[in-house]
């Protein structure tokens, strides 16, 4: 939930912060060598790639960040025009701030999902619909029965019945 902070308590508030188009990682860097302390929430996301699927760093709130002065009396004033940065989020002219349960609660659920994502070998999981999108079957689609290293299982509805396949991985698409 946002709120008003009251503004003679600048030092343990959490601001948030409105950055430029797809330049969150160099706002969050010039804040930091200023003194500020910063959370972006990053997410891991699976993207298929030529030579298969890999992981990918996103940004959890595309153009927004958190940030709290570092060092008591520190000013928030510096924080407009420093390089990626658009500004703070205001409600007139009063800054907007994140309660720090809400901030918690979002690093949780980052941290969650980084630990799921480092457990998963590949973004199938049993029970996803896929699609074949190379080699011999290609075009053909069913349904993830088991994941393994080097091979996802797939039950295919072949000659009128359900047949487990071994497929690379690299050969699939999520449905």
């Amino acid at each position: 939930m946002l709120s008003n902070p009251p503004l003679s308590n600048h030092s343990n508030s959490w601001y948030v912060c409105f950055t430029k188009p797809r330049q969150e990682a160099l706002a969050k860097r010039k804040l930091e060598e200023q003194g500020y302390e910063v959370f972006l929430p990053m997410l891991t996301q699976w993207e298929r790639k030529k030579e298969g699927w890999a992981r990918k760093q996103q940004v959890m709130f595309p153009r927004y960040a958190f940030l709290r002065c570092g060092r008591p009396g520190q000013s928030i004033g510096p924080v407009r025009s420093t390089p990626g940065m658009s500004g703070l989020v205001t409600f007139g002219m009063i800054p907007a701030t994140l309660d720090e349960s809400i901030l918690e609660a979002i690093r949780a659920l980052v941290e969650r999902q980084e630990n799921r994502s480092n457990e998963e070998l590949f973004p199938f999981q049993a029970g996803d619909s896929v699609e074949i999108c190379d080699g011999p079957l290609k075009g053909m689609s069913g349904i993830v029965s088991a994941v393994a290293t080097e091979r996802v299982t797939v039950l295919l509805s072949l000659l009128g019945r359900e047949k487990p396949v071994a497929i690379p991985p690299d050969q699939l698409a999520l449905g």
